[in-house]
């Protein structure tokens, strides 16, 4: 268990272990470690949850990886609870979340449990049904909900983080303007998109920026040191070479997309190396190379 003075140090030290792990994104994490700073140290509200957030901004710039990031530092791996919304888009969402009858307490009972998270992430808020803002209102304010099984959750000591793309196409048409103009950009297309009854509960709303090709390049070779360095706790041991991580930065670059797909073809084509090796040779690892003849990566010069 974690004592009060490693939580204390965790928690000064949360914006900068954001930093060390986030690209791109500096104007908002300081204001992220702010809300669990006030939250950790009593200073917030103790009749609703401790702090209550909105990341909002293009596709694959680090939103909900943000939430992720805050919560597994000061919590640990079970401190968070992930709600993916696009799952509860029909008119039967909110019996869903919280049961459809006493024996049932919904997809919100069954993930918080009786040992609470610290934090409920709800991804994707704009495909949510409208009622289930209704469900998020009471949840903010007064700060707690009842189940259909009768059991009522109190969030007084949760946070709330939600996420959303919201403004993405504002966004992407708006390569030429200031950050400060698609801030201003994407906060008008809340205000339209959403209930301001709702909106008015969440004091702090973090607007995400797109990601420069720069910023792009240094998140994927921060994805290589990563996937490398798990690969190897798993004993496959792995260098790769400045021409490979060149052909992988190209290959998974979308300006569109930001981050996410850089990831997804890094892991698949360092994974991937290592699997052919293995049915080969019977182990995986070694120096991974850019064969230019054939246009694909290799390793130990196969």
């Amino acid at each position: 268990m974690t004592s009060g003075i490693e939580h204390r140090n965790r928690l000064q030290g949360l914006a900068d272990h954001l930093r060390s792990r986030l690209r791109g994104q500096d104007h908002v994490l300081g204001r992220a470690a702010g809300i669990f700073h006030r939250g950790e140290l009593g200073l917030a509200r103790r009749d609703r949850p401790r702090g209550v957030f909105l990341a909002v901004g293009p596709t694959g710039t680090g939103k909900t990886e943000l939430v992720l990031l805050c919560a597994r530092h000061l919590f640990g791996e079970g401190g968070v609870c992930r709600f993916d919304l696009s799952e509860f888009q029909r008119a039967d969402a909110v019996e869903r979340l919280l049961g459809a009858d006493p024996g049932d307490p919904g997809a919100l009972g069954r993930g918080i449990g009786e040992g609470r998270p610290a934090v409920l992430l709800f991804d994707e808020l704009e495909k949510a049904h409208p009622k289930v803002f209704d469900l998020f209102i009471q949840m903010l304010d007064p700060g707690h909900v009842t189940l259909a099984t009768g059991r009522r959750i109190d969030l007084q000591d949760c946070y709330v983080a939600f996420t959303s793309n919201l403004g993405a196409a504002e966004a992407a048409r708006m390569t030429r303007s200031s950050f400060a103009s698609v801030e201003q950009a994407i906060l008008r297309r809340l205000g339209d998109s959403l209930r301001p009854e709702f909106l008015a509960r969440i004091p702090e709303k973090l607007v995400f920026a797109s990601l420069s090709p720069a910023v792009q390049r240094e998140i994927g070779e921060l994805h290589v040191r990563r996937e490398v360095a798990r690969l190897g706790q798993n004993g496959f041991d792995l260098e790769v070479t400045r021409e490979a991580m060149e052909f992988l930065l190209r290959q998974g670059f979308d300006p569109r997309l930001g981050a996410r797909p850089l990831r997804q073809t890094i892991e698949r084509q360092l994974q991937d190396l290592v699997v052919g090796q293995l049915f080969s040779t019977g182990h995986g690892g070694g120096r991974v190379t850019l064969n230019a003849r054939k246009g694909r990566l290799a390793l130990d010069g196969d």
